[in-house]
């Protein structure tokens, strides 16, 4: 935290996507005027591939991707944000990039200007017992970087979804100074139920900051089912709020005072012996 600013207040839009992204941006301005209108938030944050259903087939995601400097998504975000004075993390779309699609995540100050930008940095490869696959390789690039930005001072993180499996990742969030951390994620009900809160409880707790993790909401009739159930997790791996499965409005006001106070009890980074971790390296 740069700045004298101690608390946040925060949306997460646990969003239910409409049957194509016309009507999805549509439904995504109503629940923003709705969410400044009920809550005052300074930053609203929403699902990864939230306007469409989670697919990866290749025909699928070149159907709806879309170049950040004048796609429809990203055209309302900017626009959104200004209208209404906040800091929107756009959840991800399907970034085209040249001929390259990535999983990105888009960041917009409150004048409405893009201010960061996360393509997904680990891509999910899983085939599970049950049938199940979740298969991202050979049809994203991934990104190579780690992304920050700042809402009045207080330094925040953005991440997606399988990132936050990844401990020495998001580590380097905090050595970044980092007090937030934004991750839109799409977990489907079996991986879900498994690992939702211990992944995102398991980060914010050793990490010492606050994660907040917005998944669409659930709808039984698509073929890759949402697990839902966003949350907000503080310091300590304690949820702080936690909506359900269906669309919803997610409101938490953070108290940064509560970072600096868990880091100072459990100086758990003071205590790091990378000299003995890194012998295998």
């Amino acid at each position: 935290m740069t700045s004298s600013n101690t608390k946040l207040r925060v949306c997460l839009l646990q969003f239910a996507s409409q049957e194509n992204v016309a009507k999805s941006i549509i439904h995504l301005e109503e629940l923003v005027e709705k969410a400044v209108k009920e809550h005052q938030p300074q930053i609203i944050a929403l699902p990864e591939c939230f306007a469409t259903e989670y697919n990866t087939d290749v025909p699928f995601l070149e159907s709806v991707a879309e170049t950040i400097e004048d796609g429809q998504i990203c055209r309302t975000f900017s626009t959104l944000s200004q209208k209404f004075g906040v800091y929107i993390v756009g959840g991800s779309i399907v970034e085209r990039d040249g001929d390259k699609m990535y999983n990105t995540s888009t960041v917009w100050n409150s004048n409405g200007e893009l201010i960061a930008r996360h393509r997904k940095v680990h891509l999910c490869n899983c085939h599970y017992d049950n049938g199940v696959e979740i298969v991202e390789v050979n049809r994203f690039s991934p990104g190579n970087d780690m992304t920050t930005f700042e809402v009045n001072g207080i330094k925040c993180g953005v991440a997606i979804c399988f990132d936050a499996w990844f401990d020495e990742f998001i580590k380097m969030y905090t050595k970044s100074n980092c007090d937030v951390l934004f991750i839109p994620a799409a977990y489907n009900v079996y991986c879900g139920t498994k690992s939702f809160e211990l992944v995102h409880r398991a980060r914010a707790n050793e990490n010492q900051l606050y994660v907040a993790a917005v998944s669409p909401a659930r709808d039984e009739k698509l073929n890759y089912v949402n697990y839902g159930h966003s949350l907000i997790v503080d310091p300590t791996g304690d949820i702080q709020a936690k909506a359900g499965i269906a669309e919803e409005i997610l409101f938490y006001e953070m108290d940064l005072n509560s970072v600096r106070k868990t880091r100072r009890e459990t100086q758990l980074f003071a205590s790091r012996r990378v000299d003995v971790y890194n012998k295998l390296d």
